[in-house]
C-alpha cells in the first residue's frame, strides 16, 4: 500500500512553492484568471487534464486502474477583501487583498494531492474527481460548478473537502458527525416610507421608526420563539439612512446575518423575518421588501462515512488529535456539495507552534505550512481507502 504521508513530505517544498505563488497574488470573488491559470499550468506540468466547466473554476478527474465509485475533493481558490499584515515574505502583491482564510492552502494541498494520486491512479478504484471553485466568500462558486455540471459525467458517489484551522496547531483534526457548519443567510430588508422635515415629524412615514421596531421584534422573535437549546446566531449588522441632522428620510436599508445547524429552524427565522418587517412596516404606514442576498446550506457530515475516516486514519502514519464534538459557527458554500451527496468536512490544524490570537479572515494571520503535505497525505488516503473499500 502506498504510504502517502512519505510522499507528501517529499514534495513539500513543492507544494510550499505552489501556496506562497498563490498567496503574493490573491483574487477575490469569481473573477480569479491568475489563480485559475496557475491552478491548470501546474497541473498539464503533471501531466494532468485540466477542464475549466466555469471561467474561474478548474476540474480534473484522475481515472483508477480499477473500476469503482467515484470520489469528490475540492477545494477554494479566493481570496478575502482585506489589506494583509501578516509580515510574511510572499505577502500579498494586491493591495486590499489578502489569503487571509487558507484558500491559498487548499488550492495548493489540492494540487498535491493531484500529484500523489495521478502517480499512483493504476492502483486506484474508481476515479477521484477534483474541484476548485472560485467564490467561496460570496457563497457563488459551488453552485456555479454545479450548474456546470461538477456533479454529473461522472456523477460522484461521494466527497470529501477540508478546511485549514488558524487557531489549532499541526496534528489536530477536527471532524464530526451530523451538522459540521452552520447554515448562513445574508439578508437585507427595504423600508419605503415618507421624508418630511425633522421639525414636521407628522409630515413623514418615518422609515426609522419602522426599522426600530423591526430590529426589536426580530430580537424579541428569536428570545420568544426559539428554544434555548437551539444553536441561532442572529445580528442585524448595518443600518444605512439619510444624511442630514434636520430632514427625515425616505427609505432604510437593514442588513442582517443568521446562522443555524439546523434547517428546520433556518426555514422557520427566514420566513418569521420576513413577516416581521412587512407587518410592521404596514402598521406603521410603510412598505418593506426582504431579499436573501448570500446563503449557504449546513454542511452535514455523513455518519456513515465519518466512521470509515475514523477507520482509514488508524494506518495513515501520524497521530491526530481529535474531538468528535467539534462544530463550527461559521459557514461555507460546500454546503451545497453535502446536500446533493454524501460528505465529510475536516478542519486541520495549521496555526505555527507558540503563536496565539491567530484567526481566519484577520490580516495578522499566519499558516504553518507542514499543515500543506499532511493535509494532501490525508486526502489522497482517504480517498484511496474509501474507492477501494467501495469498488
Amino acid at each position: 500500500m502506498t504510504n502517502y504521508l512519505k510522499e507528501a513530505m517529499a514534495i513539500r517544498e513543492k507544494l510550499s512553492h505552489f501556496r506562497r505563488e498563490i498567496h503574493r497574488k490573491p483574487e477575490v470573488g469569481m473573477d480569479l484568471p491568475i489563480t485559475t491559470a496557475f491552478v491548470v499550468e501546474q497541473l498539464e506540468k503533471h501531466g494532468i487534464k485540466a477542464e475549466k466547466p466555469i471561467d474561474c473554476g478548474v476540474s480534473a478527474l484522475i481515472e483508477g486502474g480499477k473500476p469503482g465509485k467515484t470520489l469528490l475533493i475540492r477545494a477554494d481558490m479566493d481570496a478575502l477583501p482585506i489589506q494583509e499584515d501578516s509580515g510574511e515574505e510572499f505577502s500579498s502583491e494586491f493591495p486590499g487583498k489578502m489569503h487571509g482564510c487558507g484558500h491559498d492552502m487548499h488550492t495548493a494541498i489540492l494540487l498535491g494531492v493531484a500529484i500523489l494520486l495521478n502517480k499512483h491512479k493504476d492502483e486506484l478504484c474508481g476515479r477521484v474527481k477534483l474541484m476548485w471553485q472560485p467564490g467561496e466568500e460570496t457563497f457563488e462558486g459551488a453552485k456555479a460548478m454545479i450548474e456546470a455540471g461538477i456533479l454529473e459525467n461522472p456523477k460522484p458517489d461521494a466527497a470529501l473537502d477540508l478546511h485549514v484551522d488558524a487557531s489549532s496547531e499541526v496534528g489536530n483534526l477536527f471532524y464530526s458527525k451530523g451538522s459540521f457548519t452552520t447554515s448562513a443567510d445574508n439578508y437585507l430588508i427595504k423600508i419605503a416610507g415618507r421624508g418630511s422635515h425633522g421639525s414636521s415629524p407628522q409630515s413623514s412615514i418615518d422609515p426609522l421608526n419602522v426599522a426600530v421596531q423591526i430590529y426589536n421584534a426580530i430580537a424579541a422573535m428569536r428570545i420568544r420563539e426559539i428554544a434555548a437549546s437551539e444553536y441561532l446566531a442572529m445580528s442585524i449588522c448595518s443600518i444605512s439612512s439619510g444624511s442630514s441632522f434636520n430632514i427625515i428620510p425616505d427609505s432604510v436599508e437593514l442588513r442582517g446575518t443568521m446562522r443555524t445547524y439546523n434547517p428546520q429552524i433556518r426555514d422557520y427565522v427566514v420566513k418569521r423575518i420576513e413577516e416581521i418587517a412587512q407587518q410592521q412596516a404596514t402598521l406603521f404606514g410603510a412598505k418593506a421588501s426582504f431579499e436573501i442576498a448570500q446563503s449557504a446550506p449546513t454542511i452535514v457530515n455523513n455518519e456513515e462515512m465519518v466512521d470509515k475516516v475514523t477507520e482509514y486514519l488508524e494506518d495513515f502514519g501520524m497521530q491526530f488529535e481529535t474531538d468528535p464534538n467539534f462544530r463550527i459557527s461559521a459557514s461555507d458554500d460546500f454546503g451545497y456539495i453535502a446536500r446533493e451527496i454524501p460528505t465529510v468536512m475536516f478542519f486541520l490544524g495549521s496555526k505555527p507552534e507558540g503563536l496565539k490570537n491567530n484567526l481566519l479572515h484577520n490580516p495578522k494571520v499566519v499558516f504553518d505550512e507542514e499543515a500543506l503535505p499532511v493535509g494532501s497525505a490525508l486526502l489522497s488516503h482517504l480517498a484511496s481507502k474509501w474507492l477501494c473499500e467501495h469498488a
